[in-house]
Formats: C-alpha cells, sequence, structure tokens
C-alpha cells in the first residue's frame, strides 16, 4: 500500500515517518507535501492508495483535498490528524468517507492501530479485517455523498436551496455534486428537491385547518401561484382540488 503524507510543520512529518510501522503493515512511502496545493498535486501524479494529512494547511485544507480527490475518481484512502479537537472537523471528515480522525499529538499505538484498520492486516486478537474491493469502496463513498446531500435537503427543504450551497455544505464542487445527483438518483438537483417539497405539500394539504398559501409556504415555496402550477402540473390536480377531495375522505372516514 503506497502512502503519502502532508503536515505543514516539517517537524510532525519526521514524527510520522518514525512512527508508523511501515515494513510490519506492508506500507510503502511516497512522498511528502507541507501545503494543500502541493499534496493534491502528490496524489494525481502518485495516486497513493493512503494518504495521511493534517486538516489545518495553507493553500487547500486537509478536508478540500480529500473532496477533489473524489472528484478526480481517485479511490483514495484518507486517515485525518489534527491538533483541534473539532467535532465540526470529524463531522465533515466523515461525510467524505475518512477512514479514521487522529488528534495531535499522533502516539504510536493510536497510529498503528488505525493503519492496521486500513490495511486489513491482523489486529492483536489475530482476526483480519477484510477490505472492500477498490471500486466498491469508491461506489460507497459516492452514496454517502449522496445521502448526506439529501439529508441536509430534507433538513432544509423549506428554506431556499441552491446546488452551490448544497455543495458547499459538503466540500464538493456544484458540478460534481450535480453529476452525482445525476448519476445515483436519476433526476437532477432541482427535480429531487421539487420531489421533495411536493410530498411535504400532500401532507401540509391532508390537514385540513392549513390552507394551500400555507402549504405552499411551509414547503418552500414563497409564490402561491407558481406553488399551484407545479403542484397541478406533477398531480394532475390542483392544490384545492386534491385538498378537498384529502377533507372529503377525513370527513367519511
Amino acid at each position: 500500500m503506497r502512502v503519502v503524507i502532508a503536515d505543514d510543520e516539517l517537524i510532525a512529518l519526521k514524527m510520522l515517518r518514525k512512527l508508523i510501522a511501515w515494513e510490519t503493515l506492508g506500507l510503502k512511502y511516497c512522498g511528502y507535501a507541507q501545503d494543500g496545493f502541493a499534496l493534491y498535486d502528490l496524489i494525481l501524479e502518485k495516486k497513493p492508495d493512503l494518504v495521511i494529512t493534517d486538516i489545518m494547511m495553507p493553500g487547500y485544507d486537509g478536508l478540500k483535498v480529500i473532496a477533489k480527490t473524489l472528484e478526480a475518481g481517485l479511490a483514495t484512502h484518507f486517515l485525518i490528524t489534527s491538533a483541534y479537537a473539532n467535532f465540526s472537523y470529524a463531522r465533515e471528515a466523515i461525510r467524505l468517507g475518512v477512514e479514521d480522525f487522529l488528534e495531535k499529538p499522533v502516539d504510536r499505538e493510536g497510529l498503528n492501530a488505525a493503519l492496521r484498520r486500513i490495511t486489513g492486516e491482523r489486529d492483536a486478537t489475530g482476526e483480519k479485517e477484510e477490505r472492500k474491493p477498490e471500486e466498491e469502496r469508491s461506489r460507497a463513498t459516492v452514496s454517502r455523498i449522496i445521502q448526506t446531500a439529501k439529508d441536509y435537503i430534507d433538513e432544509h427543504y423549506a428554506e431556499k436551496l441552491t446546488l452551490e450551497a448544497v455543495a458547499d455544505y459538503i466540500y464538493l464542487s456544484p458540478n460534481y455534486l450535480s453529476s452525482l445527483f445525476r448519476k445515483e438518483m436519476e433526476m437532477n438537483f432541482i427535480e429531487y428537491i421539487t420531489e421533495v417539497r411536493m410530498r411535504k405539500a400532500e401532507k401540509f394539504l391532508a390537514d385540513g385547518k392549513m390552507s394551500v398559501a400555507d402549504a405552499a409556504r411551509m414547503a418552500g415555496y414563497k409564490d402561491a401561484g407558481y406553488f399551484c402550477n407545479v403542484f397541478t402540473k406533477r398531480y394532475g390536480i390542483s392544490p384545492s382540488a386534491w385538498k378537498r377531495h384529502a377533507d372529503q375522505k377525513q370527513t367519511e372516514c
């Protein structure tokens, strides 16, 4: 397994090289970088199996490098190190499919334990962890990204949502996220948001106390007229007629 390491502090890089059980874990050192720009270029050049990188670096930060590597279609494993015990960093790292998140100062035991999990080497109990094929792992990391985007949309559907805002939340480029949506969901970004909002609108309209205008607003449409057009085009019936039908069914029940 080919490994690249990155940190803006030279002493940290030297320490990493010293702590890693290279031969025992079957790892091969392939180079280092001290800023995000250099790291990304090194990844494209060397195509390492594993990158061990700090989050806070000049140029691209660690998360940006990971996102750009995903966009490049490389199924690279990532191990993050950071002096900042910040949950938001760990959360973003997990979203991007990072293997592990180690707080600095990194100790030998914790580092090599994480590397054993990644490489699939036998642990202290003698049990071997299985690694997914790279292609399968890559597909799983696309699926995780899309699920994160869907979760964000499901939570913020009533707000003004843009492709750029959701992509920024996941540390990806809008174009890449858009292509993932088409590939994974077989619909584009706007179509998915409309799907979510229409499902919500159905529930709101079923509430006998809520007007069509209120249902539109709650579903994320400021313009009730536009909402009515979208709803009618989708269901072949106006929101008012749908609401009357729902109210009638509730009365019969």
